[in-house]
Order: C-alpha cells, then sequence, then structure tokens
C-alpha cells in the first residue's frame, strides 16, 4: 500500500543572492511497512526532505500525498494533527525538556489528547523500552542511548503510523547505535513505517531501501537483501 508519494519536489530558501535550492526536483514513493534509509552528505537536503515528509515544512514547488490526501491543500490545523496523531518524531539529540522526567517527557504529546487511559499507556511504553525504573529520572540522569529511547518512547505515545528519525544515532557511541537501530528495526517488524536519515553507512545498511541524496538531488537507489 502506497504511504507517500512526492513529486518533483523543489524547495528553495531566501531570495535573490541568498537564495539556496534545497531540494532540486525529488519524487519519492515509500510504501507501508518499509524500513528506509536516506542517506548523504551534510548539506545534501536529506533533512529538508524529512522535514517535508513530516508535514513541518511545505515544498515550494511540487505535490506531496500521505495516505492519498493532498498535504499541500492541508491547513495548519489539519498538519498539526497530522504531526501528532501519524507521525512520531525521533532526533538526534533527543529533543527532550530537560526539566521534565522520563514520564513528563513521554506524556508531552497527550497533553492536547483526549486518549483514555494516558497513564496506562506511558507504562506500557515505558516497560516496552526497558525505562520503568528511570521514569522518574531527568534526562541530565541518564545516557545517551537511555535518552534516545524516552525520544523513541514520546515519538510512539500516539501510536503513529510514520517513524521519521534524524540520525538517530548520531550522537551515540557503535554498541548503543546497535541498540537504537534494534528498537527501531522491531518497530518496522511490528508494522511501523520507518525512514532514517543517516549518514552512517551500518545504519543504512539495516534498513530494506537506501535512497542517495546530493546537493538536492536524488541520485539512486538500493534494495538491501532481507537479513535475519
Amino acid at each position: 500500500m502506497e504511504l507517500i508519494n512526492i513529486k518533483n519536489i523543489y524547495k528553495s530558501y531566501g531570495v535573490n543572492d541568498s537564495k539556496v535550492e534545497a531540494l532540486k526536483g525529488v519524487s519519492l514513493k515509500i510504501n507501508k511497512g518499509e524500513l528506509v534509509a536516506i542517506i548523504g552528505a551534510s548539506g545534501s537536503g536529506k533533512s529538508t526532505l524529512l522535514n517535508i515528509i513530516g508535514c513541518i515544512d511545505k515544498p515550494s514547488v511540487g505535490e506531496y500525498f500521505l495516505l492519498g490526501e493532498d498535504i499541500n491543500k492541508s491547513s495548519e490545523r489539519e498538519l498539526s494533527k497530522i504531526r501528532n496523531t501519524k507521525i512520531g518524531f525521533v532526533l538526534q539529540y533527543f529533543g527532550l525538556v530537560s526539566s521534565y522526567t522520563v514520564y513528563e517527557n513521554i506524556e508531552l504529546p497527550l497533553i492536547y489528547s483526549k486518549a483514555k487511559n494516558k497513564k496506562e499507556k506511558i507504562n506500557n511504553i515505558l516497560e516496552k523500552l526497558k525505562i520503568s525504573d528511570k521514569k522518574e529520572k531527568l534526562p541530565s540522569e541518564l545516557s545517551g542511548g537511555q535518552n534516545q529511547r524516552v525520544a523513541i518512547g514520546r515519538a510512539l505515545i500516539n501510536d503513529p503510523e510514520i517513524i521519521l528519525a534524524d540520525e538517530p544515532t548520531g550522537a551515540l557511541d557503535k554498541k548503543t547505535s546497535n541498540q537504537v537501530m534494534d528498537l527501531l528495526k522491531g518497530l518496522n517488524e511490528e508494522g511501523k513505517t520507518v525512514i532514517i536519515v543517516t549518514h552512517d553507512d551500518n545504519v543504512a545498511n539495516r534498513c530494506d531501501r537506501i535512497i542517495k541524496i546530493e546537493d538536492g538531488i536524488i541520485k539512486g537507489e538500493k534494495i538491501n537483501e532481507k537479513k535475519d
């Protein structure tokens, strides 16, 4: 089932002499349940592409369909709802609120939610990610890997269909990076569509498909053989 369909997207910032073309005619399809890596050097446009997929930014030119919906026609209120219910974000430096506990950070997306059994949902996530014993700790009291687990927990709390991870292992050592990738692969195996922006070949090679972007243009892609 086609989940994401991006057609001939351009994205520019600034005007006149300061104008920067971040994306130059990118077209891309991603099916439900895929585990995809987007690779490229710093400044290649990969994070810009992820922000457009995540409805954080809109293209200057081009079309974006998410589950058949024309995202370019969505209001800010509709985009906010999509970001809160259909998409979970995992960032390189975790993006946690330093003065909030682990429990409170995971709870954040639920603040304006009418979901029932919030406490049960949070405790289930804490248990799933093996950080139940850390729920009263602050981010400063945790290791990098533990903080990334909290960030993943926050991304999962509204049970989104899509997980977008921007350099999720960039601030971690190799062992912890592998543990975080194990988690993301496990979520994919449970049915989540996972899209990872990375410059790490080891991370990319654990994905089903690798999309290479250079200077705002998709230069090619590779299908990895299923392992395990």
